[in-house]
């Protein structure tokens, strides 16, 4: 592709992206925004006008890309389709994601009484999800002159999350500590439902997948009972997406796992999106685990602050992480460059973006500042 402003020929998004997780260096560092709301605040949308005409959405995400030139777009993402599907009631705020408003299961006999079988292309609003993935799937192939040149990025829940959805997040804390067996029985029923989500938005035209865990931090439950109860599961949902599906994984541990990174990193992902942690520490314990042959990583997304401090110890601020909300273009400029360096210089390769979701009301100038980075201090080859 040539670059409009120095007219040098690039790699595609699509070529890009795929290198970084599958190990090879591009051009460039790829930048992936995980972009719901700059595209939306593009075009004057809020999320709610989106979500009732799904074609403003996948508007938003084709311009908003040719805007910006990231290098990824994203589905409508961590809209709890499948969990309403099972029973969940859902609110739709205005603009904002949608949120948990009464949870499926209050007690065992609730669990019995699901269907846990939902079928993506039938139940709820599965099938809106897999509408926009067709949609933009055309968009970008019309776009491309015939060639899709951006990749997709649908969404994965893993079971913690998807259970903390239909019990309702403080007493899925509660039933960790109190009762794990029940609380592995929840994770076993939800996997599939995910899982077959995730297949028919591969199907639909998805070309990778993220998988998150907001639930599992050091913020939530011990690193004891991740180790035996949650990491297992998580592992088990991305090694049957990569079965199932052959797209490359990202998993986002989201919040603050320092102290489990080790695990993290064995859960068999093609790259992590890492949340507001220590850039280096976090490269450290991962190649350590990818040269003992117990981690199959090869890319790091993000890091650069989105909303939230990154802590190295949990108490003193990491020194890059202002927020793209607030900081300024010198700033992120900064902290691109100090993240790619962290990230290749210790032989993975980076993946440019949030340390977490990129906030409502981030300047443009901002985001163009973070595909500036990544050209003025990406270059690979």
């Amino acid at each position: 592709m040539l670059y409009l402003y120095n007219q040098a020929t690039e790699m595609t998004p699509m070529e890009r992206m795929k290198a970084a997780l599958g190990g090879q260096k591009a051009d460039r560092v790829p930048v992936h925004m995980y972009p719901r709301w700059a595209p939306l605040e593009y075009l004057g949308l809020n999320f709610l006008q989106s979500w009732d005409v799904p074609d403003l959405y996948v508007k938003a995400q084709i311009v908003g890309q040719e805007r910006f030139q990231y290098d990824c777009i994203i589905d409508y993402d961590m809209m709890g389709p499948v969990e309403e599907a099972l029973g969940t009631v859902l609110k739709y705020p205005e603009n904002d994601v949608p949120m948990v408003k009464e949870p499926a299961i209050k007690s065992k006999e609730d669990m019995a009484k699901i269907n846990w079988n939902v079928d993506p292309r039938k139940d709820g609003n599965m099938p809106k999800v897999l509408y926009v993935i067709r949609r933009l799937k055309e968009e970008l192939i019309k776009r491309g002159g015939g060639t899709q040149h951006v990749p997709i990025m649908t969404w994965g829940s893993c079971p913690s999350r998807t259970v903390g959805c239909l019990l309702g997040f403080q007493k899925w804390f509660m039933i960790v500590v109190r009762d794990p067996e029940w609380a592995q029985e929840l994770m076993e029923r939800a996997l599939n439902p995910w899982l077959e989500m995730v297949k028919a938005e591969v199907e639909a035209g998805a070309d990778m997948v993220w998988v998150n865990d907001p639930v599992s931090s050091a913020d939530c439950i011990s690193r004891d009972a991740y180790e035996k109860l949650t990491q297992p599961m998580e592992r088990r949902f991305i090694e049957a997406i990569r079965k199932e599906t052959g797209v490359p994984v990202i998993f986002h541990p989201c919040g603050n796992w320092h102290d489990r990174l080790d695990l993290v990193a064995q859960n068999q992902a093609d790259g992590y999106f890492l949340g507001p942690m220590d850039i280096r520490f976090c490269v450290e314990k991962i190649t350590e685990q990818v040269r003992s042959g117990k981690s199959c990583a090869k890319a790091i997304s993000g890091n650069v602050g989105a909303t939230s401090v990154c802590t190295a110890d949990r108490k003193t601020p990491s020194p890059f992480a202002t927020t793209l909300a607030e900081g300024t273009p010198d700033q992120i400029e900064a902290e691109c460059r100090e993240v790619i360096q962290a990230v290749e210089g210790g032989g993975l390769r980076s993946i440019l973006g949030p340390n977490c979701w990129t906030p409502q009301g981030v300047p443009f100038v901002n985001i163009d500042t973070m595909v500036y980075a990544a050209r003025k201090h990406g270059r690979l080859i």
